[in-house]
């Protein structure tokens, strides 16, 4: 299967990264900072699942935080209610097929050996007698969290993707006991999902202008508003900043139909002499 992250590796490889990043990246073909994502087996939860929802498209959503959830409330009454304490360990991946035209279709969420998280459609068998009626299957599972959470798409989603390339930007990374400050740019591309109010970013970002790479690499979810403003409430920061630290959240803007803005701030942290980043950044289809 293709893999979504193959889009951010290919630049990742290219450029040469050295470090922990490019071990890393030959040994998974992915870019992480030093923390390992890989915990317990069988460690996906399915909250809820069914074959009709409202959403008729296919589509992607990672909730870390109660107010992205909340959307999903929205769609489906029936998901159970999250309290802010289970966010602190957990994520939310909520996945829609779309619209199908008979019964039969199914959606499996595994995690692979890599630590990736697998997201495939299963088709009914040919003749295969199926219910004659239009479905569309949805399935919500948690995860414990791991940052960065890379997701491995099947076409029905990848299909959906939009591709903005990073045009412009900078990102500076500070903090720890020696007081250390860093500044860089951005490079790289952001695939992007829409959906009612959730937009989903595949994030596939390296640093520029540094003797070593930093990455940010991962999936996560922002409210939309009807203006084209977003809100990420809570995202991993990966090797743009080091470590201890609180993450990142961001504020941005769809601007027209091909341009976009990110704003990305420090997330809440009360780590005595942790990092923090802050940024900003702007891409075009």
């Amino acid at each position: 299967m293709f893999k979504l992250v193959a889009f951010m590796i290919t630049s990742t490889i290219a450029f040469g990264v050295g470090g922990s990043t490019g071990r890393h990246a030959k040994h998974r073909m992915g870019t992480i900072n030093d923390v390992p994502v890989i915990q317990a087996p069988g460690e996906l939860k399915v909250l809820a699942e069914g074959f009709h929802s409202p959403v008729m498209n296919s589509f992607v959503a990672v909730a870390r935080d109660s107010e992205t959830y909340a959307i999903l409330l929205k769609w489906d009454s029936n998901l159970p209610h999250l309290d802010e304490g289970f966010f602190k360990t957990n994520v939310i991946v909520a996945v829609f097929l779309g619209q199908r035209n008979t019964g039969g279709y199914k959606i499996q969420i595994t995690r692979e050996a890599s630590g990736d998280i697998r997201i495939a459609e299963q088709a009914p068998g040919k003749g295969l007698m199926v219910p004659q009626m239009i479905t569309s299957p949805f399935q919500v599972v948690s995860v414990p969290i791991a940052e960065p959470l890379l997701l491995s798409l099947d076409s029905p989603w990848r299909a959906k993707l939009r591709a903005y390339q990073v045009t412009n930007g900078t990102f500076t990374m500070s903090g720890g006991f020696a007081g250390i400050r860093e500044q860089f740019g951005f490079k790289g591309e952001l695939r992007i999902l829409r959906e009612g109010d959730l937009v989903t970013f595949a994030l596939g970002l390296l640093s520029s202008g540094l003797p070593k790479q930093r990455s940010l690499i991962g999936f996560v979810t922002g409210v939309i508003d009807r203006e084209g403003h977003m809100t990420i409430g809570k995202m991993g920061a990966d090797s743009f900043v080091n470590s201890p630290n609180g993450g990142l959240k961001a504020t941005g803007q769809f601007a027209g139909k091909n341009k976009l803005s990110l704003l990305f701030s420090p997330g809440p942290s009360m780590i005595l002499d942790g990092y923090a980043g802050d940024g900003n950044l702007e891409a075009e289809l």
